[in-house]
């Protein structure tokens, strides 16, 4: 075999190795880690429960995961509640949106009539009559 073929082969051995090692080869075999949907619906439910929510799937459009809480008659969406995990900068925007419609009802009704209580745990806002 001539020393020019040897030397593409080579070549092209040290190409592929430099693009598979840091690239291919630690995705192929941390498959174990790599989280399955089922695994993922398990860990989203567990959350979900862990801060007093239920687990449900939206009707409209594609089914898209959703963990609800029901304070008195009504049901809330927690929109902290994520995939990825609790969503703290979620439940602080709904903090300041209770605050603020907290405020807006006061003025409104002189202190009188519906209240917002903002529960932490759940990252909710809940309306009161």
């Amino acid at each position: 075999m001539p020393r020019g073929a040897t030397a593409r082969r080579g070549a092209l051995i040290l190409a592929l190795a430099v693009l598979l090692i840091p690239l291919g080869v630690p995705r192929v075999l941390d498959r174990a880690h790599t989280p399955t949907k089922l695994q993922a619906a398990a860990s989203f439910a567990a959350l979900c429960r862990n801060h007093g929510g239920s687990p449900t799937t939206t009707a409209a459009g594609p089914a898209q995961r959703a963990c609800v809480v029901r304070y008195g008659r009504r049901v809330y969406r927690m929109d902290a509640i994520t995939p990825a995990g609790f969503d703290e900068d979620a439940a602080r925007f709904q903090r300041r949106g209770c605050l603020v419609a907290r405020r807006h009802a006061r003025r409104e009704s002189g202190g009188q009539g519906v209240r917002f209580v903002f529960h932490p745990a759940t990252g909710v806002c809940e309306r009161r009559p």
